[in-house]
């Protein structure tokens, strides 16, 4: 198996050993690709890093055909399959924290976030915009967060905006509020 991003968060958590690797088939593979191309979930979370360990196992011309099944709305997914598909065909990984912004672990994933947010790595952002739907306040936050420091770009902007339509955490919601609330009264 290869290890990708911070080798110790693999050699602590070599705990997949709930299936077989000789086991798994083109069916559950298949499933694992689809659950990619929905929203954010836990789904989403384990399909990714059991992709990843599968490694050249996963045909990539199934990948390629996803990606160009996928329309332009889609531009996040399109990269999310050409970093697997490229993982798979040579093992080359341009983007070292991808798999643990998308972990399983919610813990791992604020971390990635964190170590970004210090080193203000711009080539993210892209990556990050989807977890503005992360199921943990946490993740979510820390997203909000980051991606707050580049408001001028205007899709981010955009993002954010739609975002304070949908947050549930009444604490999220006011802070985001008071972000483009500061935002007003700057443009004034």
């Amino acid at each position: 198996m290869k290890n990708l991003g911070d080798d110790n968060y693999y050699k602590e958590n070599n705990n997949w050993d709930v299936i077989e690797v000789s086991k798994v088939n083109d069916k559950i593979i298949k499933k694992l690709l689809n659950y990619l191309k929905y929203d954010i979930s836990e789904n989403f979370f384990i399909s990714f890093e059991s992709l990843l360990k599968l490694g050249n196992k996963v045909p990539e011309a199934t990948i390629q055909n996803i990606i160009n099944e996928l329309d332009q709305t889609h531009n996040f997914k399109k990269d999310l399959f050409h970093f697997i598909l490229s993982f798979v065909k040579n093992g080359t990984v341009e983007f070292h924290l991808l798999p643990q912004i998308y972990s399983p672990d919610f813990i791992v994933r604020a971390r990635a976030i964190m170590k970004i947010k210090q080193n203000n790595d711009t080539r993210y952002l892209k990556f990050l915009l989807p977890l503005l739907d992360d199921p943990d306040d946490s993740v979510r936050w820390s997203v909000i967060k980051f991606l707050a420091k580049h408001k001028n770009n205007p899709i981010i902007f955009n993002e954010l905006k739609n975002h304070l339509n949908k947050e549930l955490n009444p604490i999220i919601y006011s802070n985001l509020k008071e972000i483009f609330e500061l935002e007003l009264k700057i443009r004034e």
